[in-house]
């Protein structure tokens, strides 16, 4: 080589070497929050277009290299929206980033995809994960309670994973289901949202118009609820540990009810009165005496004294003296057990442990992303023998594998064991230890006494035995704490979910997905009666059931989406096949051979075996169309035409549809109102469909037009079939027509905002039993009628909800959001056959709505007896005139007549309250109710006194006790209970209350902390659901139900947990 080349090569290399040095610069700054202004370390920097890139360091603070002034960084992080900046030229680049929970505010979830909420024309309400996270609660679902308008909810049960029951604008149906239909990653849920892991939900969506529910069809009449699970996001992956811990105890406290002291002279009172007033007619200065056992024998017949009615004394004092004949306590009376007379507190345990843990992974590239967790919950109820353990698992992967096709699989497992309590259901058995601890009075030991010491009576290796009250009045040879200890009611559940999908981009704009799912769930529930004592005795028995649901949806769809200019045009095209299948299997067995063993073998007798199966199958066509001109103008329609198997080929197919347009008025170029951020205006009509009919058990009923037969009749005899129902081919879904008009604002570049609705929601259609004629020939079961489309009802109400970020000063911020929901619910058709149908303390009829409260009318107490009164219309020989009305002492002659009240209040909603300091986020909701009534049975069966050895609450202490007493409360009566406390608007109560519904304080450590554990991100959290409910009666679960009755279920928990959440 020359010497010259050589030299030119060393001169070309040391220009081309010294202009790739002076050509790069280094890019310094800062990154922060937009939402709290805080330095976020971890963050990722990217050159984009290279693979030159760093992290910001614990105080957010970064620096990298660029090799042109026009260099362009990609920011990404976890929780936050992926931002580029270009550097023009600029050496200092502070940059801030959005919070991924303010992008969610912006997307809303809607069937079959997503919408921009400035261009959404439905009504919709979102939560997100942030708001999830603030619940301790296995279930998911109870981050609704309180969170929107329209979005009615009762308390969750106090059993773990426990749901509330969810009603969206009101009760569309009078006999058939008003369950949401629930959506998770697109498509139909049928498993319990208890196998769902809160941690693994990005968003909660509630569709709540036609607009956004038609595309739904025959399923989204009463309302949609979309659960959409996290996904992979570009960007550098993350590892998540959140653990917390807490303690459960019951939330709700028990009625108030009266002592042993006050109790023995309360039945003391009740036994002379019947004494008194009943068929003996013993004059009242004798009565007393012969109540107290002063008195054995009175007109040569033999009385026993009020203590041998109630068989215990539980006082250090003769039978006979416990009270005097006047009803007074004797003061030297002491009791012997004191401390074993709680039942209520005998059937909890309280402060008990609940314990959460989550991890998950993901990120991703531009490619590929990818999300996976594990997580693990138990939760020990407040009631014996009650609690939960759940393991779930998630896998997601997302891959662009080509520039013209995606795919993705979601596959998710869940498995989980419980011990399930007898109480959940309400019921009036002894084996509910709800029932029997509330109603046992206040003398029955838990535990076996010596009569005369009070000592506890020992077993022979020294444990305390408990008593089986085999004398007792009430309740006798039951014993709820015994038989909880012995019998067993075990659950195992099991799911398994997949969803896949793939997209094939045809052309700009223009794209093909095809979607399918399978979802299957194993529950296997098994319950063991000991012979001991309970419903088992003497032979002991068990259970075994199986049921399994399996689902599968497969879609495909085709969408157009396209841009020109300043119109925008987006079409959906669809078709769906959906199948479903339930299978239930029963064997019980009685006769336990080997204690302990309560496997099926291990018993004599077949007590039952038998098995079934329901099928359900829907197919649909569907399609969405929406425009708009530069997001001022839009319009959108949706069609769906769905062919269901519930019901006959002649009326299976229908259409349903919506058609919806919205205005953004302050996009108008002479709208000129620098306060106005946002106004728009929205306006939907549809129709949609609810395909939910219940058999006369309540469960869903599959083939409600086919003539059924009962197999297995008389089999061992004479084998055969009976028929079951009649067959029914003019059978439809109820119709639910909508109109929704909206307007939604925002103030003062956001400070204020929120959102003013009115709904209409017809139905039509409506299914009621309408007898047949005897010629009919009827059904063993069904008797002589058949269903039929024949009623109309209405809801019709206003929704409100506003937002205010009240105060912004430097690092304190406090914002607050009130929700607030006012409806009227009314029937306009009635079958012409039954203008009035009665159905428990409510009937149905034109003018009233399904709730409306149809009792006899307490008119209150007789001064000079202490007799109740009822209006009536009847003048008999119980009856009697005061002033201008009829009134009558016994119950039975009372007319029934709509109160003027109903349980559907008056309004309903939440306050949530927002504050942030520096670090530090306190967050707190209160939810709340005004107006309506309550019918409060549990507390009527607390106040008569008619059931020697039944507790009274402490309000009977407030009754009448001589001539001339103005009270509300009639006398105590042992023997007249069916007319003293008969069914009647006195147990009305007001269904008002107050709730402090949930607490969440938040922590987040310092970049100084996240330094020293190598951290992205972490923080520290106390949450507490249910902390305190005030309304007019104490042990009242105001909120337990919508149709306003009280029972013995087992309420609501209060929840404490302290946790922490950390991002490596």
């Amino acid at each position: 080589m020359s010497k010259f080349l050589r030299s030119f090569i060393v001169l070309f290399a040391l220009l081309w070497t010294s202009n790739l040095v002076f050509g790069q610069s280094v890019v310094k700054g800062t990154i922060t929050s937009k939402e709290d202004g805080t330095t976020l370390p971890g963050v990722s920097i990217l050159v984009k277009g290279t693979t030159v890139g760093t992290v910001t360091d614990k105080d957010g603070k970064y620096s990298i290299s660029v090799n042109n002034n026009s260099a362009v960084l990609v920011i990404s992080s976890i929780g936050f929206v992926k931002t580029e900046v270009p550097v023009n030229g600029k050496s200092t680049v502070n940059i801030t980033l959005e919070s991924d929970a303010q992008l969610l505010g912006e997307v809303m979830v809607v069937g079959y995809g997503t919408v921009n909420k400035a261009t959404h024309v439905g009504s919709s309400a979102q939560i997100t994960s942030l708001d999830i996270s603030k619940r301790a609660q296995a279930n998911p679902l109870n981050a609704l309670v309180g969170a929107a308008p329209g979005v009615q909810t009762t308390m969750a049960g106090g059993a773990p994973g426990s749901a509330p029951a969810i009603r969206i604008r009101g009760f569309g149906s009078i006999s058939s289901s008003n369950s949401a239909l629930y959506v998770v990653d697109g498509v139909p849920f049928d498993a319990s949202t208890v196998t769902l892991n809160p941690d693994d939900i990005e968003t909660i969506s509630v569709l709540k118009d036609a607009s956004t529910t038609a595309i739904y069809g025959s399923r989204g009449a009463n309302g949609v609820v979309m659960i959409t699970t996290k996904k992979g996001k570009e960007g550098r992956s993350n590892f998540t540990v959140n653990a917390s811990a807490g303690a459960i105890s019951r939330g709700l406290p028990e009625y108030e009810t009266v002592n042993a002291q006050q109790y023995y002279p309360l039945m003391w009172e009740a036994y002379r009165n019947n004494l008194v007033y009943g068929a003996s007619k013993i004059p009242l200065a004798d009565a007393g005496g012969i109540a107290s056992g002063l008195t054995t024998s009175y007109g040569g017949k033999t009385y026993t004294g009020i203590a041998d009615l109630l068989i215990y004394n539980p006082f250090n004092v003769a039978k006979n003296q416990i009270v005097d004949a006047n009803g007074v306590l004797n003061p030297n009376a002491q009791l012997l057990y004191a401390d074993d007379l709680n039942w209520a507190k005998a059937i909890q345990r309280g402060g008990q442990n609940r314990q959460n843990y989550s991890i998950n992974y993901d990120g991703g590239t531009s490619k590929t992303a990818h999300f996976a967790s594990f997580g693990y919950t138990k939760e020990q109820g407040y009631l014996l023998k009650s609690d939960l353990e759940r393991f779930t698992g998630r896998v997601s992967i997302d891959q662009q594998a080509t520039k013209w096709l995606k795919a993705g699989i979601n596959l998710s497992g869940s498995y989980s064991r419980a011990n399930v309590d007898a109480g959940s259901d309400g019921g009036t058995s002894f084996i509910n230890p709800f029932y029997f601890s509330r109603y046992a009075g206040p003398i029955y030991p838990i535990y076996k006494h010596d009569p005369t010491t009070g000592a506890y009576v020992l077993d022979a290796n020294g444990n305390k035995i408990y008593d089986q009250g085999d004398t007792r009045p009430y309740s006798s040879g039951r014993h709820a704490v015994w038989e909880n200890e012995l019998n067993a009611r075990k659950q195992i559940r099991g799911t398994v979910g997949a969803r896949t999908y793939a997209t094939v981009n045809i052309l700009p704009g223009l794209k093909a997905t095809t979607n399918l799912s399978f979802d299957l769930q194993d529950t296997h529930y098994r319950t063991y009666d000991n012979p001991t004592i309970g419903d088992g005795a003497p032979a002991g028995r068990a259970y075994h059931y199986l049921y399994r649901t399996t689902s599968s949806t497969f879609n495909q769809l085709l969408e157009y989406d396209k841009t020109i200019n300043k119109h925008h045009f987006n079409v959906l095209g669809g078709h769906e096949n959906y199948y479903y299948t339930y299978n239930y299997e029963v064997g019980a067995r009685s006769g336990i051979i080997v204690d302990g063993i309560t496997e099926l073998p291990n018993f004599a007798t077949v007590l039952n075996v038998s098995s079934y199966e329901d099928n359900y199958r829907i197919e649909s066509f569907f399609s969405r169309a929406s425009y708009d001109y530069d997001k001022k103008y839009i319009l959108n329609a949706s069609l769906r035409r769905d062919g269901n198997s519930r019901f006959a080929p002649g009326v299976r197919w229908a259409n349903f549809w919506s058609i919806g347009g919205a205005y953004n008025i302050e996009r108008e170029d002479f709208f000129n109102v620098p306060a106005v951020d946002l106004l728009k205006v929205r306006a939907s009509y549809g129709v949609v469909g609810s395909d939910g009919i219940l058999n006369s058990g309540g469960g869903q009923n599959y083939y409600p037009y086919q003539a059924l037969y009962n197999l297995g009749r008389n089999n061992n005899a004479e084998p055969g079939f009976t028929q079951a129902t009649i067959a029914n081919d003019g059978l439809t879904w109820e119709t639910s027509k909508n109109f929704d008009l909206g307007i939604d604002f925002s103030l003062y570049k956001g400070r204020i905002n929120g959102s003013l609705e009115y709904f209409n929601r017809a139905t039509t259609g409506l299914i009621f039993s309408v007898p047949l004629p005897l010629s009919s020939g009827g059904t063993l079961s069904g008797g002589f009628s058949v269903n039929k489309n024949i009623g109309n009802l209405y809801n019709r109400g206003i929704e409100l909800q506003i937002t205010g970020d009240i105060v912004r000063r430097g690092d304190f911020t406090y914002s607050a959001t009130l929700n607030w929901t006012s409806f009227k619910n009314q029937i306009t058709k009635m079958p012409d056959s039954q203008q009035l149908i009665q159905s428990g303390t409510k009937a149905y009829s034109v003018g009233h709505s399904i709730y409306d409260f149809y009792l006899r009318e307490f008119y209150g107490v007789d001064k000079e007896t202490g007799a109740a009164l009822y209006r009536t219309n009847a003048m008999t020989t119980n009856a009697k005139v005061i002033g201008s009305d009829t009134v009558t002492t016994v119950v039975s002659e009372a007319n029934y007549r709509y109160t003027g009240f109903s349980s559907i209040p008056k309004f309903y909603g939440s306050m949530n309250h927002n504050l942030t300091y520096k670090n530090v986020t306190l967050g707190f909701q209160f939810t709340y109710q005004v107006g309506g009534k309550v019918y409060d049975g549990v507390y009527a069966s607390l106040m008569h006194g008619g059931s020697y050895g039944t507790a009274l609450h402490v309000d009977a202490q407030n009754r009448w006790q001589k001539q001339g007493d103005d009270v509300t409360v009639p006398r105590l009566d042992a023997g007249n209970v069916a007319n003293l406390a008969g069914g009647s608007t006195r147990w009305l109560t007001d269904a008002s209350y107050l709730q402090f519904t949930n607490v969440s304080l938040t922590y987040k450590l310092p970049a100084s902390v996240l330094g020293a554990i190598n951290a992205k991100e972490a923080s520290v959290f106390f949450t507490g659901d249910n902390l305190a409910l005030f309304s007019a009666r104490r042990g009242m679960n105001v909120s337990g139900t919508f149709n306003g009755t009280t029972d013995n279920t087992y309420n609501f928990n209060r929840v404490l947990s302290l946790g922490a959440r950390i991002r490596f």
